[in-house]
């Protein structure tokens, strides 16, 4: 009897398991070694203020552009996933036949492609499918296939997300959509077509962003509506006894949406906490996340949007290209440049989050599914997890560690050493500048206030092309001399050599000033000067601004300091001191009279302005072109 029921329970074990892997092929789940809990991280300088503008114009941007694909591209599931082209099974590994398919496309209705076009909104979390229909799609005959690589889910959408609809299904059970990143099918239970009215309204709707997970969502009677998903909008009337009051009434907790999110180390592990631990699941299967769903619904809880998929999210803000170095040199870049929390670390296929460095090693932090081993099975993560780059390394049956595979990292946040690099001919290497004779300087060693480092630099944010009503911030007045010597001239004499004469307002003043050529500053003031002369032919009144200038190059100590002034390098201009306002001289305050047209055109050519320090110099305009590239003006 008892040999008997011990075989009943073998055969039940075996019916209900996968019998296409073997022991050997599952392999065991690799080994975390860091702590999972975001505290373990390391805290850092990073400060970026939270802004939901852009985010919110990208959701939207559906409803102003409509569908901008053709139909074969948004048929492009039916033409890939065929009966002709490959066996695929569904959820018991029934194999799907071609009547399956001819079925599905049928029902998929596109001969009504574009003839709804009207705007709507996500109810729920919802899966956005390929085909019309809950049926999974598997390729479950080998490893890293099968649950829960379901080849039908495209992603998934959060209640509130804006989508345009194209048309419904023949059943009508489901609506082909485009979002702000894809197209695909949902239930038609799952969304709300809007009326003109509707949709203009809701777009006036103040919003904030769900920073926490899984938290039930109520109406006003009680009733579960949806769960919270970071990343996702809460569009809101008003803000009452600490909840934010949505046009339908519920009440949603201050502690789990904000509308103002800084993206700091804080911050960051606050919201990774919430995210660590859940399973992986490919195209945000049965509501789960997958790397790029990872990447793209954390920085949205700060206000930043990002593509849905891992190639597009590694072709934004500034990139920085791996192929073809050592691992060495990887380790190297990442760590330079990586700005922990703001930084993405891109291999074919997968996408990470860099989050610092641990007891000297790199960590991610990433939502996957695991590494191939050599007998391609697959050493499992299954999960949102903090990792080593090289996890991993350990084994010997690990066919290729992350950070070999590693091709490019993309950084979403201002960085002042590729802002420099980028404007000046220099590298760095283990946190020194290297400069062209091949000198070199600490980048973050000295005293603030009385030998500034050249991080100190950065210690303010230049509010580039803000308006002129803007906090006045000393930002830009902080130089470290050494620095500007190496760039631009040692002494007087060697500065001297460097300038060449620039045409200032050549149609209309046709005055010769000097300015350094080095760097490109004096072409930059010549575009600058080009500029404004067009400027005047049309507004003959701001002419007043610009003649009678103050001058250029002069070497000598700011006023009360013995400290260069950005004369002494030839990259400074005082434009009419007659109209302009000096902090020593203007005892009374703060004045200004430059217009912001002039201020733009300087701005956005590498020059910063005094007139937006707190120490106002409102004629004062100087070449810094590492600010207009610090904060993405080309």
């Amino acid at each position: 009897m008892r040999n008997l029921l011990l075989f009943l329970i073998i055969f039940i074990f075996l019916g209900c398991s996968k019998q296409s892997y073997t022991l050997n092929e599952l392999n065991l789940a690799l080994d975390l070694n860091f702590t999972q809990n975001a505290n373990i991280l390391p805290d850092t300088t990073l400060s970026v203020s939270p802004s939901n503008n852009e985010l919110i114009d990208k959701y939207f941007s559906v409803w102003d552009n409509g569908f901008d694909i053709d139909i074969n591209s948004a048929m492009w599931a039916f033409n890939t996933y065929t009966f002709e082209k490959q066996k695929y099974y569904g959820e018991s590994h029934i194999l799907r036949n071609q009547a399956w398919f001819d079925n599905h496309r049928e029902n998929a209705n596109f001969a009504a492609y574009k003839t709804i076009l009207k705007p709507a909104i996500i109810l729920r979390d919802t899966a956005v499918r390929s085909f019309a229909t809950k049926d999974r799609l598997f390729l479950d005959s080998r490893p890293g296939e099968g649950y829960p690589f379901d080849y039908l889910q495209d992603s998934n959408l959060e209640a509130f997300h804006p989508v345009l609809v194209s048309h419904f299904s023949l059943d009508g059970a489901w609506a082909f959509i485009q979002s702000d990143s894809f197209t695909g099918f949902v239930l038609s239970s799952d969304i709300k077509i809007l009326n003109k009215k509707e949709a203009d309204e809701f777009r006036k709707s103040k919003f904030a962003i769900f920073i926490k997970d899984g938290v039930a969502i109520k109406d006003k009677v009680g009733e579960f509506k949806f769960y919270s998903r970071i990343g996702g909008l809460v569009p809101y009337k008003r803000v009452e006894n600490g909840n934010f009051i949505t046009p339908q009434g519920y009440k949603i907790s201050q502690d789990i949406a904000t509308d103002k999110l800084e993206l700091n180390s804080k911050n960051a592990k606050l919201i990774l906490n919430e995210m660590l631990g859940m399973n992986y699941g490919w195209g945000g299967i049965d509501g789960l996340r997958d790397c790029s769903a990872f990447t793209k619904d954390y920085f949205a809880s700060f206000g930043i949007w990002l593509p849905r998929n891992s190639k597009p999210q590694s072709q934004i803000a500034q990139i920085i290209d791996l192929k073809g170095l050592s691992d060495e040199e990887k380790k190297s870049k990442i760590v330079e440049f990586g700005v922990p929390y703001a930084t993405l670390l891109y291999m074919r296929g997968h996408i990470m989050l860099y989050t610092g460095v641990i007891d000297g090693k790199i960590s991610v932090t990433h939502a996957s599914w695991g590494l191939k081993t050599k007998n391609n099975a697959r050493a499992i993560i299954g999960r949102t997890a903090i990792t080593d780059i090289e996890i991993g390394k350990d084994r010997d049956d690990i066919k290729a560690l992350l950070l070999s595979l590693v091709e490019s990292m993309n950084i979403l946040a201002p960085n002042p050493k590729l802002a420099l690099q980028n404007s000046y001919d220099i590298k760095f290497q283990n946190n020194n500048i290297i400069f062209a004779n091949n000198s070199s300087m600490p980048y973050d060693e000295g005293d603030i206030l009385n030998n500034p480092s050249i991080k100190d630099m950065f210690a303010l944010k230049y509010p580039l092309l803000a308006p002129l009503n803007s906090k006045l911030i000393d930002a830009g007045r902080i130089r470290n001399e050494r620095f500007f010597n190496e760039i631009y001239g040692q002494n007087k004499e060697a500065v001297e050599k460097n300038l060449v004469e620039v045409t200032w307002l050549k149609n209309s003043l046709n005055q010769k000033i000097k300015f350094n050529s080095i760097n490109g500053a004096a072409k930059a003031l010549q575009k600058v000067s080009d500029e404004l002369d067009i400027l005047v032919q049309n507004e003959p009144n701001l002419i007043i601004y610009l003649k009678d200038i103050g001058g250029t190059f002069k070497y000598r100590n700011i006023a009360q300091t013995n400290r260069l002034s950005a004369h002494s390098w030839g990259i400074a201009i005082d434009i009419n001191v007659a109209n302009s306002h000096y902090w020593l001289w203007h005892k009374d305050g703060y004045q200004n009279k430059i217009p912001y047209k002039i201020v733009k055109i300087f701005e956005k050519n590498g020059f910063i302005w005094g007139g937006r320090w707190e120490h106002f110099d409102t004629m004062h305009f100087e070449y810094r072109p590492e600010f207009a590239a610090l904060y993405g003006v080309n």
